[in-house]
């Protein structure tokens, strides 16, 4: 199996997780302290009520603590992924959910069309309603996943980590089904042209050899021989 001859991502060592884990601290006490307008930054920085300011802070705060903890101490390292998770999806959740006008600035860059500029009501929630909803199912399956590793494991809460599971591909829909429909669409129309110009549809031949190889086109071409019945008199 391909999984055999992966190496295993290398750790970070003690040092390098203290190092980078206090550079995300450090990067989050900011706006933390802006929420309660100490420091360089002040509530009038905050794009919003304070406590985003203060969720914003805490992210990164959970984030490097969760490093610091790394695999060493599992559990405590997944229970600050959470916190961190969870205050990327209440912020999602407020730009998308939240009561107010909403005003978004991005761009936009496809092969055939490409824009900038700011987005305000519905064209600015949708994006982060989207990123909202995958969030807070990432979340609840991680919340599920971590205490069950805290009971023990499996079979434990084997149903509500599977309810988890489809949960998260249920809101990866809205975006794995648009690429699935223009993977289709590109396949098919690659076929159709191959049709027209050649006319023969097209075909796998590394993969016809290799069945022909192992004679499974053979035996399905050729049909086995009647039973013989026995000769009346």
């Amino acid at each position: 199996m391909i999984v055999r001859h992966m190496k295993p991502t290398p750790a970070l060592t003690p040092g390098a997780s203290l190092l980078f884990g206090l550079l995300f601290v450090a990067s989050g006490i900011f706006p933390m302290l802006a929420a309660f307008d100490i420091g360089p930054l002040g509530r009038a920085d905050i794009q919003g009520p304070p406590w985003l300011g203060f969720v914003a802070g805490g992210t990164f705060v959970a984030a490097g603590l969760a490093i610091i903890a790394g695999p060493r101490a599992l559990l405590v390292n997944s229970l600050f992924a959470i916190l961190a998770l969870a205050g990327l999806a209440a912020l999602g959740n407020w730009v998308a959910f939240g009561a107010g006008e909403r005003v978004c600035s991005g761009s936009l860059a496809l092969p055939w069309l490409w824009g900038e500029g700011d987005f305000s009501g519905l064209a600015c929630r949708i994006p982060f309603g989207l990123g909202a909803v995958i969030t807070d199912a990432f979340l609840c399956w991680m919340i599920v996943a971590t205490l069950q590793k805290a009971l023990g494991g499996p079979p434990r809460l084997a149903r509500l980590l599977k309810a988890a599971q489809w949960l998260v591909l249920a809101s990866l829909l809205p975006i794995l089904l648009p690429l699935l429909i223009v993977l289709l669409a590109g396949v098919a129309l690659g076929a159709v042209k191959t049709r027209v110009t050649t006319g023969a549809w097209p075909r796998n031949e590394g993969f016809v050899a290799r069945q022909k190889a192992k004679g499974l086109l053979g035996r399905f071409g050729t049909k086995s021989p009647p039973a013989a019945g026995r000769d009346s008199d």
